[in-house]
């Protein structure tokens, strides 16, 4: 409908003003990064903005431990990148460089959602962050990390 009344009008430029008038900015939830906070309010002490670095395959863009609405998360920014690879999971890591992946040195928060691009992974409540001091993309099925981003 819009392009049938810009055909009719035949203003130039009214196309954008219309694409601009009708522009809805989706809603952005409130995010505290956990280094902002107090240590009171954290009780653990985690630094945020780690960029990643590729172990056996190319990995970039960064990794952040953010609060929101009382919910913790592991979240990678727009710039993150990976391999693709089978059963690859996404753990925040007692290793400031992981070599052992044994269980009690990772808190595994499933797969990789996708291997490009901003997401963010759930922190069971229970976890404790106070040793985690790493993000890594390991490759389960081979035991091979792609990449690691060092809190």
């Amino acid at each position: 409908m819009k392009r049938q009344l810009i055909n009719k009008l035949k203003f130039p430029g009214l196309m954008l003003v219309i694409a601009m008038l009708s522009y809805q900015p989706a809603t952005q939830a409130n995010v505290t990064p956990l280094s902002s906070l107090s240590p009171q309010a954290l009780a653990q002490n985690v630094s945020a903005g780690a960029a990643f670095v590729g172990e056996d395959h190319p990995t970039t863009g960064s990794a952040q431990l953010v609060e929101i609405e009382g919910e913790r998360y592991l979240e990678f920014d727009a710039a993150f990148r990976a391999d693709a690879g089978p059963d690859l999971v996404v753990l925040p890591h007692k290793e400031a460089v992981p070599t052992s992946y044994s269980s009690e040195n990772y808190i595994n928060l499933g797969q990789v959602q996708r291997v490009a691009g901003k997401q963010r992974y759930a922190i069971p409540a229970e976890a404790s962050l106070e040793s985690i001091q790493s993000a890594v993309i390991w490759c389960r099925q081979f035991d091979v990390t792609f990449g690691y981003a060092t809190f």
